[in-house]
């Protein structure tokens, strides 16, 4: 419960930072508008539930799940962890939609960068709450 809460609270806090960095540095100027939905707060909601779903309580399930099994705890193993399945999830996924779609390609970095900081600092939390 520590974890999800912990691991919730970072994700908040990240998202709430990184979309403000994301209008400061206007990542999205070159996107044609009608591919972005408009933030509504409906919208806000969903995606922190999905995001919610993906960064925090899968890892923390999963990561209870191993830590049974395999003696692997601590931070390092929480960002190793996270290099791993972003490294095998999140890339080429990204990478395979720039190819098939004309996004610029600061917004696909940032979204990248977006997603790798979200997932290595909620599993990080997740690892170092382990060691606890």
């Amino acid at each position: 419960m520590y974890c999800l809460v912990a691991a919730g609270l970072y994700l908040t806090v990240v998202t709430i930072i990184l979309e403000a960095a994301a209008k400061a540095l206007k990542v999205s100027r070159d996107v044609p508008p009608t591919i972005f939905e408009p933030p509504t707060a409906t919208w806000q909601i969903l995606n922190f539930i999905m995001e919610f779903l993906f960064f925090v309580m899968v890892p923390t399930f999963g990561y209870a799940l191993f830590f049974v099994v395999l003696p692997l705890s601590g931070v390092r193993t929480g960002l190793a962890t996270a290099l791993c399945v972003f490294t095998l999830g999140a890339v080429p996924a990204v990478v395979g939609l720039s190819v098939r779609l004309r996004l610029p390609t600061l917004y696909l970095l940032y979204f990248l960068f977006g997603l790798l900081v979200k997932l290595a600092g909620s599993l990080a939390v997740i690892g170092y709450l382990y060691t606890l």
